[in-house]
């Protein structure tokens, strides 16, 4: 059977990536703050396809 703490622990380390941004969303961020919401959105298509 799994202990509370190792649970604890493997679920705490999921949030942390869960919560902090990936290249990706860097790049949305930036992109869209510098070039407009209209570049943020055809970015988000872009990386959506691949």
């Amino acid at each position: 059977m799994v202990e509370l703490s190792g649970a604890l622990g493997v679920a705490m380390i999921a949030l942390g990536m869960v919560l902090t941004p990936g290249p990706n969303m860097i790049y949305l961020v930036s992109r869209s703050i510098t070039q407009g919401r209209r570049a943020g959105v055809v970015s988000l298509g872009g990386v959506a396809v691949g």
